[in-house]
């Protein structure tokens, strides 16, 4: 694996499990404040604890879809798999949202992101064979044209 390849897929793998993190945290914190409110919920109205329930888990489902994008598409990178190149791509645009340190990260993924180091790990596969790619290519019959120098004919050979 190319080293900027290698540095962005820990980049994305390190975005993910700290956005996990960040959903453990925020939910700790629902339950903390849903529970320290009492039995009366006036109390939890008057100090905004309502507000910040509510946003908190939003922000617990979003660290959540964005912590399994970033680990699936980290995995992604090192199988070569076509939409891992788009996720990175978001992932990226979304990382240079999160001011200062995921803004560093951000930054650097979209410059590896468009790097000829990158574009070429996932262009290696798309290689046109015969029988699909390298990987692809059905067991079976084999049938390949020798051609004869001394005599100019076609002569097929078959490998079972």
């Amino acid at each position: 694996m190319p080293e900027k390849v290698s540095l962005s897929r820990t980049i994305i793998k390190t975005a993910g499990l700290l956005a996990i993190l960040t959903m453990i945290m925020s939910l700790f914190l629902v339950c903390f404040i849903y529970f320290s409110s009492g039995s009366e919920k006036e109390l939890l109205h008057l100090a905004g604890g309502d507000y910040l329930l509510s946003r908190a888990l939003w922000l617990s489902l979003a660290s959540l879809v964005f912590g399994l994008m970033s680990i699936l598409t980290a995995s992604g990178l090192t199988n070569r798999k076509s939409w891992s190149h788009l996720t990175s791509f978001l992932i990226g645009v979304i990382l240079t949202l999160l001011v200062p340190i995921g803004t560093i990260f951000g930054l650097k993924l979209l410059s590896n992101f468009f790097s000829q180091e990158m574009k070429s790990w996932f262009n290696a596969e798309s290689h046109n064979y015969p029988g699909g790619t390298a990987g692809q290519q059905k067991p079976g019959i084999k049938l390949e044209l020798l051609i004869d120098e001394t005599d100019s004919h076609a002569v097929s050979r078959s490998n079972f």
